[in-house]
């Protein structure tokens, strides 16, 4: 009876800090997310949203690592995560594209499923590159025009 409770508290513990890990990876994802949008609807590569790109990226590679081969969140499997921050990431952008602009507005102009390819990929970097390769692979897909 002891180790049956005592069982189900390590899982619920265990559960819980994976619940943290996967809501800290989240919040990444919607930063993520915020600055493909401002760059996809301005048009526009910054500075800033570049490196917001790959801080992220780099920030999501090393909180998702469970140990040396595994992952809280799989390869394959972030599609559940990124609808869960998509909501979050249209408000956020929408403070700040065109200088403000209203996010029912904003979600017309974003064609989603060509920006859900292009997060995928960027995602699927954090998996077989290492820090240095995923800076340099955002710095050559989003090239800064002057």
């Amino acid at each position: 009876m002891i180790d049956d409770r005592a069982f189900a508290i390590v899982e619920d513990l265990e559960a819980m800090g994976r619940q943290d890990k996967i809501n800290n990876l989240e919040s990444f994802l919607v930063i993520l997310l915020t600055h493909l949008i401002k760059i996809k609807v301005e048009k526009r590569v910054t500075k800033s949203y570049k490196n917001s790109l790959s801080d992220s990226l780099l920030v999501i590679q090393k909180r998702n690592r469970l140990g040396n081969k595994s992952h809280y969140i799989k390869e394959n499997n972030w599609d559940e995560h990124i609808l869960n921050c998509q909501l979050e990431a249209i408000l956020g952008a929408a403070k700040e594209v065109f200088e403000g602009i209203d996010y029912q507005e904003l979600e017309k102009l974003v064609d989603f499923e060509k920006l859900m390819i292009i997060f995928n990929e960027l995602l699927a970097l954090t998996y077989g590159n290492n820090p240095r390769e995923i800076v340099e692979l955002i710095d050559s897909k989003f090239p800064i025009k002057y």
